[in-house]
């Protein structure tokens, strides 16, 4: 496996992690509900943001949270697996920038605390964009037996051309070169 496969892999593993603990805790959908409605998420993110939950997630706090804990868990399946990645890897950077922006966005920290400008939900964006980008990640994935199937769904797929032959180490101790 390479090492954009890894990547892909373990982001997938957090997502996972994260969506695990949502769904084996049964009062997470009303402790999210109930954490809205105190502020939290809300007060100190940037206005625009602020405009955004106040209109749209808090009054649908207890959809959201359900939402949230098995969108986490099947975006991390699909990642893991590598099926509908590139979808599952925009529904990653979408995730990770509201979960950003409702803690406060990018800034710099004091040096004293957590780190407040490369932070754990920038670098989730920042790896998903990469794997999204990155046709290398797409190998050993179900995306790979569904383009070899439907060839006409390879760039989307795959991010690359239809007919196109990933180079492998069998592929080029078969070529014969005299």
């Amino acid at each position: 496996m390479n090492g954009m496969v890894w990547v892909r892999v373990i982001l997938g593993a957090v997502w996972v992690n994260g969506g695990l603990e949502k769904l084996l805790n049964p009062d997470f959908p009303q402790q999210f509900a109930q954490s809205l409605q105190a502020g939290g998420f809300v007060s100190g993110a940037p206005a625009f943001f602020q405009e955004f939950m106040a209109v749209y997630v808090v009054p649908n706090a207890l959809l959201v949270g359900q939402l949230v804990r098995f969108g986490e868990l099947l975006m991390g399946l699909a990642l893991i697996v590598g099926l509908l990645t590139n979808l599952a890897a925009v529904g990653s950077i979408v995730l990770s920038l509201a979960v950003m922006l409702s803690q406060g966005g990018v800034r710099f920290g004091t040096g004293l605390g957590a780190p407040e400008f490369l932070n754990i939900n920038l670098l989730m964006a920042l790896l998903s964009l990469v794997v999204l980008l990155s046709a290398a990640a797409k190998a050993h994935s179900f995306d790979e037996g569904l383009a070899g199937r439907r060839p006409a769904l390879t760039a989307l797929l795959l991010n690359r051309r239809s007919g196109y032959a990933r180079t492998t180490t069998r592929n080029v101790r078969r070529r014969s070169y005299g």
